[in-house]
């Protein structure tokens, strides 16, 4: 699994080298941070004319968040995909860094860094910023609001469009347990969570764990996605864990996760709906819904088969 990219490049985080990936997110001493007005027309606050790849660049070889996203938009008001008095508050595209650790987020955006996502996007502009604008590493066409993968038995199997580039997306999260959970994502493929939101879901878990006298036996990630919570509870200390997801390449991502996390015992993985999954009790049934997702049916069947549920 591990090595090279799709795109050709040495896109996946290993712990062999994460320490690498974390310092290429810290800003040299010479970074200037430089912030532009928001809500202002972007042509009000910004000469179109100097605003190029060089322009604001430190001799790092990293922009400031804000020059690089206006070189975006700049682009897209000239492609017509937004209007003439543009903001970079209410027109940008969703700006994802390739490489999120924990809590940080990169404000000095290096070569090849971001992922871009907007439901109006062109194969024109997505040339355009993959051509001009030296961060961006992918050009995605969609939604923040739609739901990418699989929602549930009567649901179709969603994607983002990509465009152009790469989507190769990686999460690490620090841990109550002193150790650090690794997922590298095609992020058009999978719902948008980023480490800082997985990580306070893995604290509620602590939390839960270690405020309720729960055996450490047999656990159910019952709507697992990419696996974040079945690795951490294997790593807590768990005899096992059950995998399930409906969606089939969450769980091509989920054996991603267990081979970079150096788990290779200790689970079994279902793809199927969890109302339909077959087991006997276990000891707890954490349970992970898509925002807005009507759970009710999926927390009965859990309530069925264990007496610990945890809802995050």
């Amino acid at each position: 699994m591990m090595g090279k990219c799709s795109c050709g490049n040495n896109c996946y985080t290993s712990f062999e080298n994460l320490s690498q990936k974390i310092e290429k997110l810290q800003e040299c001493e010479k970074c200037e941070d430089i912030q532009i007005k928001k809500f202002s027309p972007l042509k009000d606050v910004i000469d179109f004319n100097e605003l190029n790849s060089e322009y604001k660049k430190c001799e790092c070889g990293k922009r400031p968040l804000d020059i690089v996203m206006s070189h975006i938009l700049k682009i897209m008001i000239e492609e017509e995909i937004v209007g003439e008095k543009a903001s970079l508050r209410r027109n940008s595209p969703v700006p994802l860094s390739e490489f999120y650790y924990s809590s940080l987020n990169p404000q000095f955006i290096n070569k090849k860094t971001l992922i871009l996502l907007h439901p109006d996007f062109t194969p024109q502009v997505s040339e355009r910023l993959l051509k001009e604008v030296p961060e961006v590493k992918g050009v995605m066409k969609g939604s923040p609001r739609e739901t990418v993968g699989q929602l549930n038995r009567a649901s179709e199997i969603k994607h983002f469009e990509l465009l152009g580039g790469c989507d190769m997306q990686t999460n690490v999260m620090r841990t109550l347990l002193s150790e650090k959970i690794i997922i590298n994502k095609h992020q058009s493929r999978h719902h948008i969570e980023v480490a800082p939101t997985t990580e306070s879901k893995l604290v509620k878990l602590h939390n839960y764990l270690k405020n309720n006298e729960i055996k450490q036996g047999i656990a159910i990630d019952a709507m697992c996605g990419s696996g974040a919570i079945g690795t951490y509870l294997l790593k807590y200390g768990f005899e096992k864990v059950i995998f399930n997801d409906i969606y089939p390449e969450a769980i091509d991502n989920l054996k991603e996760t267990l081979e970079v996390n150096g788990i290779s015992e200790g689970y079994e993985i279902h793809n199927e709906a969890f109302e339909d999954l077959k087991c006997d009790k276990v000891d707890l049934c954490v349970i992970d819904p898509f925002p807005g997702d009507d759970a009710e049916e999926i927390i009965k069947k859990a309530e069925e088969i264990s007496d610990n549920v945890l809802i995050i």
